[in-house]
């Protein structure tokens, strides 16, 4: 994760196997996303607002929602794709985010949270906190997400955005590609192939029990669901499939596989929208405008009221965007570092899933450390 260290953002440690946590991970789509719609109406502010930072900004406009100065945007990134077999599955929300933008000391606060951290909801289910939004069948998903969110961090939650894969993938390729650096060459052999989820690679039911009674491991089991990705060392253009694979990758060698190394990854996979974006060739193109916003419309779910867009703007052009703080809740940190949680080695209370818990018992601990961060000690 990053700190402010005299206005500018240094690197923190974040690892933990398995966890996701936090990273921005489709911070990238939901920035870039919502800074589409406002240049697409604002196209004479367009260099300002394809910032993918500032467009978290304009959603704390003069007449939006705050609590002590501040606006509170919860940003999820969903791993549910609209076809193929993932798309019938429960939407895990597995990048949960919240974007703390200050109206009077015009800053932006990033806290990202674990998939893993267990919670109860509103109605007194207990789960993982990525299951949350999946567990109401209503469309109140992020509603009691936010409820969540709330208790946990002890600040209001005033706004949501979800983006997916799909958006993710698309903008990439609206924009004709990205140029990205790739710093550490590595392969994965167990990267997932989308829609070979439930494929039996040719076993019987009784050869795969045998299988995995005998200790296989999935890849033996079910080689055919997965593919070899290989990333070598350099600059490359990548199409939205390549970048995918780029910031998804779970399993590579020469220390890309844990949860930090994606994070480096994914902002690699930002910063690259971010200068596509920027280019002359995106900036002249009316069609490819339009493009970016109608993804954006199609793939995202958002009660970002895009009628204010005005005052919406206004703010984003106050914002020191120097001012970018990244904070990150997991395990392995010191406790002035976001290290607030642990995973019991227990899990029956958990139903024996890997999960992370306050180290307190509680989150008043978690309270502090979110307002120091908010408020001050920065």
């Amino acid at each position: 994760m990053c700190r402010k260290t005299n206005g500018t953002v240094s690197t923190i440690k974040n690892e933990r196997g398995g966890s996701q946590a936090k990273t921005l991970k489709f911070i990238a789509a939901a920035g870039l996303v919502l800074t589409v719609a406002v240049a697409f109406a604002f196209k004479d502010k367009i260099l300002a607002a394809f910032n993918p930072i500032s467009v978290v900004a304009t959603i704390a406009g003069t007449n939006l929602k705050e609590t002590d100065g501040r606006t509170n945007v919860l940003i999820l990134g969903s791993d549910r794709r609209a076809s193929g077999i993932e798309s019938s599955r429960n939407v895990l929300t597995d990048t949960i985010l919240v974007a703390s933008i200050g109206k009077v000391d015009k800053d932006v606060v990033l806290i990202s949270l674990p998939r893993d951290l267990w919670v109860k909801d509103p109605n007194g289910y207990s789960s993982k906190i990525n299951a949350v939004y999946a567990s109401s069948k209503d469309g109140s998903g992020a509603d009691k997400l936010r409820a969540v969110l709330q208790d946990v961090l002890g600040i209001p939650i005033h706004y949501h955005v979800m983006v997916s894969f799909d958006l993710f993938q698309e903008i990439i390729d609206i924009l004709g590609g990205v140029e990205v650096t790739v710093d550490t060459a590595f392969t994965d052999y167990a990267y997932p192939i989308e829609n070979m989820e439930d494929n039996k690679c040719g076993r019987t039911d009784d050869e795969i029990k045998k299988m995995s009674e005998e200790g296989k491991s999935d890849l033996e089991i079910y080689f055919c669901r997965y593919e070899k990705v290989v990333f070598n060392q350099g600059t490359q253009t990548m199409d939205g499939q390549t970048a995918l694979k780029f910031v998804r990758s779970r399993h590579g060698n020469n220390n890309e596989g844990t949860d930090f190394a994606r994070s480096r990854r994914q902002q690699k996979i930002i910063t690259a929208i971010k200068n596509k974006s920027l280019s002359i060739q995106t900036l002249v193109n009316p069609a490819k405008l339009k493009n970016l916003y109608d993804a954006y419309a199609q793939n995202t779910d958002t009660d970002i009221d895009f009628g204010a867009v005005n005052s919406f703007y206004l703010l984003s052009q106050q914002i020191n965007f120097d001012r970018v703080v990244s904070v990150v809740l997991d395990d392995s940190s010191s406790a002035e570092e976001g290290g607030l949680l642990y995973h019991p080695v227990d899990s029956t209370l958990y139903n024996g899933a890997y999960v992370l818990i306050p180290q307190t018992g509680d989150y008043v601990q978690i309270h502090a450390f979110v307002q120091k961060y908010l408020f001050g000690g920065k």
